[in-house]
């Protein structure tokens, strides 16, 4: 079902204020104008209208509370986001030719794994956070996705390869079933290596959309090296969701130094006969 819930929930508070402010005006002119009235049912009636206006207000007032506080959360829970995000592929890799096997091996020992990696909140992380909470398995994340860009509050132009210079990159997800209070926590990481970290309490709402961006703070063009870099979600102490990316370096072109090269003469000996 494609219906921006977001859009629709800014407007209709939009048009709640607009009739709130116009009400209170109305109130308040009537109000104003019975005070100048000399005839008094006339007063009475302009009396009557202006505190009828002010008790609709404050009516409007509180549906447009509970509106701002409660509508898009259950909007999306009947209408949660959809946790897949499609990537916009930037590289067509060349098919190269595929050599055909002259003798075939038939394996005969299939591996199988015996335990399964799932990321964990590194040492220098757990030591900052002051509320950490157990384990979380009621919200769900997706896939994170990677972009130097942003628009309307959600990154653009996604992918999972950039090329340097770059001076900002940001990683996107959706979420659902997020609660208010939770602490979460994004992990940059180079080569396994924590370049930067970010971890606050969670103050969004329930579902949608969000980004990490605050290590754009810490790294410093200089410090975007090529290879793989990893992006790692955690709610509390729970890995929620990872993504990777691969940056590409510019190959530094070698100039060959010219060397003075010795030419080896071939010497004669010739023989000086004595007196």
């Amino acid at each position: 079902m494609n219906i921006d819930i977001d859009t629709t929930y800014k407007v209709i508070l939009i048009l709640i204020a607009i009739a709130l402010i116009t009400m209170l005006g109305m109130a308040l002119r009537s109000l104003n104008e019975a005070r100048n009235l000399q005839f008094f049912r006339k007063r009475q009636d302009l009396i009557e209208y202006g505190w009828r206006l002010m008790l609709f207000s404050v009516i409007l007032g509180g549906a447009g509370y509970l509106f701002f506080r409660f509508a898009e959360p259950v909007a999306y829970r009947y209408f949660p986001p959809s946790a897949t995000i499609t990537r916009t592929p930037t590289l067509t890799v060349t098919p190269t030719i595929t050599q055909t096997l002259q003798n075939s091996l038939t394996p005969t020992i299939t591996p199988t794994l015996v335990w399964t990696y799932t990321p964990m909140l590194p040492t220098e992380v757990m030591a900052t956070i002051q509320t950490p909470v157990g384990v979380e398995t009621k919200s769900q994340f997706s896939p994170v996705v990677f972009s130097t860009q942003t628009g309307d509050g959600w990154i653009v132009n996604t992918t999972d390869t950039f090329t340097l210079p770059i001076t900002q990159l940001y990683a996107g997800f959706s979420y659902n079933d997020m609660v208010a209070g939770l602490r979460w926590t994004a992990v940059w990481l180079y080569e396994g290596t924590v370049v930067c970290f970010e971890t606050k309490v969670w103050e969004n709402l329930t579902g949608g959309y969000y980004y990490s961006d605050y290590c754009n703070q810490k790294i410093t063009p200089d410090m975007w090296k090529p290879g793989e870099w990893e992006v790692q979600i955690f709610v509390g102490q729970t890995w929620k969701t990872s993504g990777r990316f691969t940056i590409l370096g510019n190959t530094p072109t070698i100039n060959p130094s010219s060397s003075a090269s010795a030419t080896n003469a071939d010497l004669t000996p010739t023989l000086t006969p004595n007196p």
